[in-house]
């Protein structure tokens, strides 16, 4: 009888241990939805609370590009949940921008300093400072808005110098 209770429990550990969790779940449901977008390298999310959740999903897309969606799942009905994952703006994202302003603004004159921040996943802002070929230094306010929620893809403008 003993043995027979120790199996039992065992068997009923070993059932436990398959069930995925509502996050697991709509982890893999996002590794699925995003694959054809290239290779799904991670997916986490974190209960916010009974009807929310948040996290993120690192991929590399099919042109071998590294980055970061910002996702959540929000409960729309019972045990259905709508799904967003959007591109985050990153630190590599960010120095990426600020590289492609330099070079584009060296044709103008020396790039002395490119500096952006995040102000949110859709837009960058921030500074560029060039000296001319007269010596003197000036400074610009830069800005890159990203073309639509789901693009890789940013517009940048750099107003005339202050």
């Amino acid at each position: 009888m003993k043995a027979f209770a120790i199996s039992l429990g065992l068997a009923l550990a070993v059932a436990g241990c398959t069930v995925q969790s509502e996050e697991d779940q709509l982890e893999n449901e996002i590794r699925t939805q995003l694959a054809g977008q290239g290779n799904v390298l991670d997916v986490q999310l974190t209960r916010q609370d009974e009807n929310n959740m948040t996290g993120y999903a690192d991929i590399r897309d099919n042109q071998g590009n590294q980055g970061r969606l910002n996702c959540s799942a929000r409960r729309t009905q019972g045990t259905n949940f709508q799904l967003n994952c959007l591109p985050a703006i990153t630190d590599q994202i960010v120095q990426e921008m600020e590289n492609n302003i330099r070079t584009q603004l060296s044709a103008q004159g020396e790039v002395l300093e490119v500096d952006l921040t995040r102000q949110d996943d859709m837009r960058m802002a921030g500074f560029a400072r060039l000296r001319g070929a007269d010596g003197a230094e000036v400074r610009t306010s830069c800005s890159a808005t990203r073309e639509n929620p789901g693009s890789r893809q940013f517009n940048w403008e750099c107003n005339p110098p202050e």
